[in-house]
């Protein structure tokens, strides 16, 4: 039987909301200073905006030194706390009338030893009236809902980062887009040849298993295509892609000869071709905004025992902001998976078990699967002092994640986070699996 973690995950999210609110209440009745240009850092649109509008500091680079310690890495091997230091540099030029350029590069290194230095983003961008064409490494966030997206499928994220914000786990990959506007309408299309996958934790330490590297994927027929309507009672899209799944197919390959006589299986990730159709949409209703995301995934490739399946993911979700400022904002998430079979029926053992483990990182258990998010969220001082706690779980396998965050911006150039990651359920279900690598952590940002 399956544990119930539900009352533990809800008393540890709510002891997080308590705990802050004491500290929180003695800033209530002081009047915000005028606005503060502290420096967290920005989300890229407020570097080089869409439109071509307002860019910040758009000829000066912008350096941003990040330094925090964590109580457990995003790894499975390693024993306990380690710290990080990390730089981001970005820059985004004007070159000419029609012509501009954004790059962001990212070093990160930690006493694990470990080390990761990329260039996330660097493009050109031509425009010519309405239409604009953009060339190069770039990051493309797709949905309207708040966190799962099920049409987010162009864009890949790095899992095992340490960081304290989920957007820059974002990964960029070599993209020519070109996008026609006019009035509230977008319309965009993408072609992708260069492939980069999502980073997961791996859990190595399986005896008698040994992990391969990863399949190598070249495939430079990926396409996508976006129709986007904003302004009015209701924004939303519609959207379709054809490519590489981003997550991962854990799959039985044969044992190397090399590694016969200490392994009894061998497993590599690999990722099958896709074909998405999504839609989102939202807008407000009063005092309430409410949004709905939705997809369906086709997966091509040899139906075997380890493959994703075709399914079918909707979110759907509604939020407040109170008088009191607080901002409420609740999710329900529903998939449904077609020709489910159970992988826990396999006769094999080994099939069997790696069937069952492919299955718990795509949440594909159970033919229907059902889960909610909440997101609670404060700010104050004129938005100096953040907080936010937010749970995610899913109803059949009874896992949850929680994780508070408080920030507060030092000075106008630095800003401190503190917070934690809190992954709960059995060690068969998409949080139960991380859940030894819970952590608090603590992080700081001086920009210039």
């Amino acid at each position: 039987m399956r544990p119930n973690v539900w009352p533990t995950a809800c008393a540890l999210a709510a002891a997080a909301l308590l705990s802050a609110l004491p500290a929180m209440a003695s800033d209530m009745v002081i009047e915000p200073a005028e606005p503060d240009e502290y420096v967290e850092i920005p989300e890229r649109g407020e570097v080089v905006a869409e439109d071509g509008g307002e860019r910040l500091d758009a000829l000066q680079p912008q350096v941003f030194l990040r330094g925090g310690l964590w109580s457990h890495s995003r790894d499975f091997t390693d024993p306990g706390a380690v710290s990080v230091a990390g730089l981001v540099v970005r820059a985004a030029p004007r070159l000419g009338s029609g012509l501009d350029a954004y790059g962001e590069a990212r070093a990160q290194a930690d006493s694990t030893g470990r080390g990761d230095v990329d260039l996330e983003e660097g493009w050109l961008r031509f425009t010519g009236g309405p239409a604009r064409l953009i060339v190069g490494r770039q990051i493309v966030a797709w949905g309207r809902a708040d966190r799962l997206n099920p049409t987010d499928v162009i864009g890949a994220r790095d899992y095992t980062r340490l960081l304290a914000s989920d957007d820059e786990q974002r990964r960029g990959a070599l993209i020519a887009q070109v996008t026609y506007g006019a009035g509230p309408w977008t319309v965009s299309a993408f072609w992708l040849p260069e492939f980069r996958p999502n980073r997961f934790p791996v859990d190595r330490s399986r005896p008698g298993v040994v992990i391969l590297d990863d399949q190598q994927v070249e495939d430079r027929s990926q396409f996508a295509a976006r129709i986007d309507h904003t302004g009015g009672a209701l924004d939303w899209s519609i959207s379709y892609f054809e490519g590489r799944s981003r997550t991962r197919d854990i799959a039985l390959v044969p044992v190397p000869p090399a590694m016969a006589r200490v392994a009894l299986a061998a497993v590599q990730q690999q990722f099958p071709q896709t074909t998405v159709f999504g839609a989102d949409l939202a807008g407000v209703a009063g005092r309430f905004g409410y949004r709905a995301e939705a997809a369906y995934t086709d997966v091509g490739g040899a139906a075997t025992p380890f493959r994703t399946k075709d399914n079918f993911w909707i979110v759907v979700g509604v939020d407040r902001t109170f008088d009191s400022g607080w901002n409420v904002n609740l999710q329900y998430s529903f998939r449904y998976i077609v020709d489910y079979e159970d992988p826990a029926l396999l006769p094999n053992p080994v099939v069997r078990a790696i069937a069952l483990q492919s299955a718990a990182v795509n949440n594909q258990l159970d033919r229907r699967q059902n889960g909610m998010t909440l997101r609670v969220a404060r700010t104050w001082m004129n938005e100096r002092l953040e907080f936010e706690t937010s749970a995610a779980g899913y109803f059949e396998t009874r896992d949850v994640a929680i994780r508070p965050r408080l920030s507060y911006a030092l000075t106008d150039s630095t800003r401190a986070v503190l917070g934690a990651d809190v992954f709960l359920g059995p060690q068969l279900s998409y949080f139960g699996r991380v859940r030894d690598l819970s952590a608090a952590y603590a992080q700081i940002v001086y920009g210039f």
